[in-house]
């Protein structure tokens, strides 16, 4: 006798998204779990394998509940497609970078902090890690039990919520809060969580918002800081 697959309510799938949140609160590399890996690149090292861990409950759930979800499991990751709304949002992604370098630096700056190929394959895991949470299951399951706008504003709100654990480990542990930097990021998410939910609805792929998601955080951090 085989047992019937429940098609997950409302409630379970905000639990999952506020299972997310708490777990990133956990693996977060705010705790300093990288320093005691005594190997050169130990924070890009567990910067993969936090997200890898952090990710693996969304795969489960979207192959699970994929008779349910509006975008499929076969479809989803599939192939980007290359519409009108992608090019544009690329090139917002690009124009918005560069002009937050003029305006904070001035003129052409590159930021030599980080180790320019590590942190790209670091934005690409967080990319794609990312969209396939908030995106893949989370705005994906959430607009087959609400209308879209809620879809959308539910998905984004745990997406924002999702930078701020960094920030109170760090106060934990050391006492100070970076309440400008957590507000501007705030903001920056948001409108991103909005804008990558129109990207997967146009393109009905989540590699569309993926792209567009590494392009832009790659370019913040490498032209910004």
């Amino acid at each position: 006798m085989t047992s019937q697959k429940k098609d997950p309510s409302l409630r379970s799938i905000l639990l999952s998204l506020f299972g997310f949140v708490l777990l990133w609160a956990i693996v977060t590399d705010a705790w300093g779990y990288s320093s005691h890996l005594a190997i050169n690149g130990g924070s890009y090292i567990y910067a993969f394998l936090s997200r890898l861990i952090w990710v693996a409950p969304a795969f489960w759930l979207i192959s699970r509940h994929n008779a349910f979800l509006i975008f499929r499991k076969n479809t989803l990751l599939s192939r980007p497609v290359w519409n009108r709304s992608l090019v544009i949002a690329l090139a917002v992604s690009l124009l918005i970078p560069f002009a937050g370098m003029l305006v904070t630096h001035g003129g052409f700056w590159i930021n030599t902090s980080v180790s320019i190929p590590l942190e790209i394959a670091k934005i690409m895991m967080v990319g794609f890690v990312e969209e396939i949470v908030f995106r893949g299951w989370g705005y994906n399951a959430l607009a087959a039990s609400v209308t879209d706008q809620k879809a959308i504003l539910y998905a984004t709100v745990f997406f924002v919520l999702l930078h701020w654990p960094a920030y109170f480990v760090r106060y934990y542990r050391f006492g100070t809060m970076d309440v400008s930097s957590m507000l501007i990021q705030s903001f920056s998410a948001a409108v991103c969580g909005v804008w990558f939910c129109w990207l997967l609805k146009k393109g009905k792929n989540l590699w569309n918002p993926i792209i567009v998601h590494i392009v832009y955080d790659v370019f913040v951090t490498l032209l910004v800081g």
